[in-house]
């Protein structure tokens, strides 16, 4: 019905919008009937009738009749606008957690974010003022015309002449009007991702004395946005004059002119001229409600366009119902990847290639090898943020592609290397893994992750805020904040992003307690970039070139000589060089 995208507009938009429309075009025959009355009391008056028993109650009605009507079209008009809002931010919303965090390999998060609040803020001017106001202003003409053709014909064929000229006039300028609207669009989304980078990076460019050279670049794209608005602003402007001071004007001028000429020829009455000007002043509104829409619309079809295209992305994995088997709570899981293959679109080379390995129930697998070597990769697949080309991953002898997404991921706790905290309190991040965790099992998660201690010595306890991404945590609080999380959770498997690698070592000792206690009774990939971290692993899988080199225990490995025995022996000739250097300092 809307000539738009079915996701982006709900029964409730459409049921708003019909209502809108009807109290719309309702309200045209009122102000008709209005002007009429009124123009019969105006031929009463000058003929001595007694206008106090005849028409003031008619115009009373009238006029409540015609408010009631204006104010159920504006409520029909802007209830249908935020029906569409809050449902077009829903569908983005939903759309970013299908997409998965592959989406920010390829979109700028304040492109999102604005198209996601500014952007759909013109979508509230697009569904109030384009679908409801383009059918009542098609339909005025047609009320009036017929209207004061029934009064005068003569005026009504002046009036009538006048009405094309109109739509042509906005028409002609709505290439140019579009593609400056696309344009600033674009410009917008580009300006608000780099404010947004700016901030959150703010620490960054303050340390290499960057804000300067980042404010001008800042400055130089804001001021390309506002000659963009100031063209805009310029068409709409020029438009207003042209329509308002224009045909508005004219229309009224010739109206009056016309009708005042038939008066003198005795074709009408002193009260169907007053009621001819006064409807020709409604063929002023329809000529401003043209223009009106044809902007709001303009504007409207940019965003949605937007939308649309956003929603239309493909997301990177398959989302089938899948299966939830019935496996006991907290039961490790076997997890095989068999001869799997993935690469990343536009790379020239798998970072994945025929990978094939198991990761045991109560087994601890570290995955080790160079950077770039396809340690990420493997933890997205497992994760299910990525598809294998070719291949598939088992867990508990099922392919992952039968398997409910979220099932899946109800099995894995990961503990990243650089853990987000949301901006709120200690206890709002860890309900995160468990929605409706107690107070009680808030208490034994943290004490379990070494973090109790902080939350007990700190005045508001659980309440106390963690800042913009954690930012008031030390590295180490957040890594055992992650680490509680993962409690809390209590999934059979868990993946460990070398979680102890950016923090000192009485702070290690801590975490190398908690992530025992974490770990014990599980099915663990750890993702290994220090090599102390592996001596804690059952077994060692040593990734190459995207390539599975060596698996086998720490003993074998050392054995064979290989990758890793070759990179021990680098770590021991640095720490030999190393120590002279230590005990001399």
């Amino acid at each position: 019905m809307l000539g738009v995208d079915d996701r982006l507009v709900t029964p409730a938009t459409l049921k708003w919008v019909k209502v809108g429309l009807l109290a719309g075009l309702a309200t045209i025959p009122a102000t008709i009937a209005l002007y009429v009355v009124l123009g019969r009391a105006v031929d009463a008056a000058l003929a001595g009738e007694n206008l106090v028993r005849q028409w003031p109650i008619v115009l009373a009605v009238l006029v409540l009749m015609k408010a009631g009507l204006a104010w159920l079209f504006r409520t029909g008009q802007f209830r249908a606008s935020s029906e569409a809002k809050l449902n077009v931010r829903d569908q983005i919303y939903k759309q970013v957690v299908k997409l998965g965090p592959g989406l920010l390999g390829e979109r700028r998060t304040g492109e999102i974010a604005n198209t996601a609040t500014e952007g759909v803020e013109y979508l509230d001017y697009y569904f109030s003022v384009y679908f409801v106001q383009i059918w009542v202003a098609i339909a005025i003409p047609v009320f009036l015309c017929a209207a004061i053709f029934w009064i005068d014909w003569v005026v009504g064929l002046w009036m009538l002449a006048g009405v094309p000229l109109t739509p042509l006039f906005v028409g002609s300028s709505a290439r140019g009007f579009r593609r400056i609207s696309k344009q600033n669009e674009e410009v917008k989304n580009r300006n608000s991702a780099q404010y947004l980078d700016s901030i959150q990076g703010m620490s960054t460019l303050k340390m290499f004395n960057e804000g300067e050279r980042r404010g001008q670049e800042m400055e130089a794209g804001n001021e390309v946005q506002r000659r963009l608005t100031m063209k805009l602003l310029a068409v709409a402007q020029f438009q207003f004059v042209f329509l308002e001071l224009g045909f508005a004007l004219f229309s009224t001028a010739v109206a009056m002119g016309v009708s005042l000429y038939r008066w003198s020829g005795g074709h009408m009455s002193p009260g169907e001229v007053v009621a001819c000007v006064l409807l020709s002043l409604e063929f002023s509104r329809t000529l401003l409600l043209i223009g009106e829409f044809f902007f709001a619309g303009a504007l409207g079809r940019e965003v949605a366009a937007k939308v649309v295209e956003f929603l239309d992305e493909k997301a990177p994995v398959s989302s089938g119902e899948g299966r939830h088997p019935a496996a006991a709570p907290g039961k490790p899981v076997r997890i095989e990847f068999r001869d799997v293959t993935f690469t990343y679109p536009g790379a020239d080379r798998p970072a994945l290639a025929n990978v094939s390995f198991t990761l045991e129930p109560n087994e601890t697998v570290a995955l080790i090898g160079k950077s770039g070597s396809g340690k990420t990769t493997v933890t997205n697949l497992l994760l299910r943020t990525l598809e294998p080309d070719s291949g598939e991953i088992l867990f508990d002898g099922i392919p992952e592609k039968e398997l409910a997404l979220d099932w899946i991921r109800q099995q894995i706790a990961l503990v990243p290397q650089d853990p987000f905290l949301f901006y709120g309190t200690i206890a709002e991040n860890l309900r995160v893994a468990k929605a409706d965790a107690t107070e009680e099992e808030l208490v034994a998660a943290t004490k379990a992750a070494e973090l109790y201690d902080f939350v007990s010595r700190s005045p508001d306890g659980f309440n106390t805020r963690v800042g913009d991404q954690g930012l008031a945590l030390s590295g180490g609080q957040a890594q055992r904040l992650a680490i509680a999380r993962a409690f809390l959770k209590n999934a059979p498997i868990v993946v460990l992003d070398e979680p102890t690698s950016q923090i000192d070592v009485e702070t290690e000792a801590l975490l190398n307690r908690a992530l025992q206690r974490l770990t014990a009774n599980k099915t663990v990939l750890l993702i290994a970039h220090r090599l102390s971290t592996i001596e804690q692993a059952d077994r060692i899988l040593v990734l190459d070139g995207g390539k599975l080199a060596e698996s086998g225990t720490r003993q074998v490995l050392l054995a064979q000589g290989g990758i890793y025995a070759s990179m021990i022996r680098t770590k021991r000739a640095i720490e030999a060089r190393l120590k002279p250097a230590a005990a001399a300092g």
